[in-house]
């Protein structure tokens, strides 16, 4: 017997959703990290930012807390091109989806001593830590150090968004872009001092330009 109509209707809904469902689960992921394009194969649509990082890519450095974005321990940095020109965003990757980072420019805490577009360098020339990561050592920001990778990708983003834009950062502006990391240690006071710090120790900007390119030749 024919099915009614409505039930017809329905079955070819669910028809269509699972063949959406493959299409998005087979589609490739593409992003930048480190200056090169990142390919990732079959990725579920509901696999997280996070467990991508973890599991596939094995970058540990990002923490898993609270798995519900409040407590920042699996905070990255993503930079978007927009108008012609960068938007970076800190984000908590245990409630992102890895997909929606598709076209996407990408930085874990592993990252920032590493990306050829970054480069920090000390006076004498030899590698140095990211400003972000300097100003935590030397405001002494870190104790036990689970939380310290959310914070330190925090700040880099406020170190993109505003030192690199000339700005300062006040103790105010701290306090809100830190708001959505939290620390069981050492206190909040050292890692606003760090915030504050990171623009009079040695620049480490992104090549915005070369970036801005590789992520038109992604798109």
């Amino acid at each position: 017997m024919q099915a009614p109509w409505h039930w017809r209707t329905l079955l070819l809904y669910a028809a269509y959703a699972h063949e959406d469902h493959q299409k998005m689960t087979t589609r490739t992921i593409q992003f930048l990290r480190r200056g090169q394009p990142v390919t990732l194969h079959d990725i579920p649509p509901d696999r997280t930012l996070l467990e991508v990082l973890r599991e596939d890519l094995h970058c540990t450095g990002t923490k898993e807390g609270c798995g519900e974005g409040d407590c920042g321990a699996c905070t990255v940095v993503l930079g978007e091109a927009r108008d012609g020109r960068l938007r970076y965003s800190a984000v908590n990757s245990c409630i992102r989806l890895a997909h929606s980072v598709d076209g996407m420019a990408l930085w874990t805490v592993e990252d920032l001593a590493e990306d050829p577009l970054i480069q920090p360098v000390s006076a004498d020339g030899a590698p140095a830590l990211h400003p972000a990561q300097e100003a935590m050592v030397q405001c002494h920001g870190s104790q036990c150090g689970f939380c310290t990778p959310g914070f330190v990708m925090s700040l880099f983003g406020m170190y993109q968004n505003k030192v690199c834009q000339g700005r300062t950062i006040s103790r105010e502006e701290a306090q809100h872009d830190l708001s959505g990391n939290l620390c069981r240690c050492t206190g909040y006071r050292p890692i606003l001092d760090a915030a504050q710090q990171m623009a009079s120790l040695p620049p480490a900007r992104v090549d915005e330009v070369a970036l801005l390119e590789q992520l038109r030749q992604i798109a």
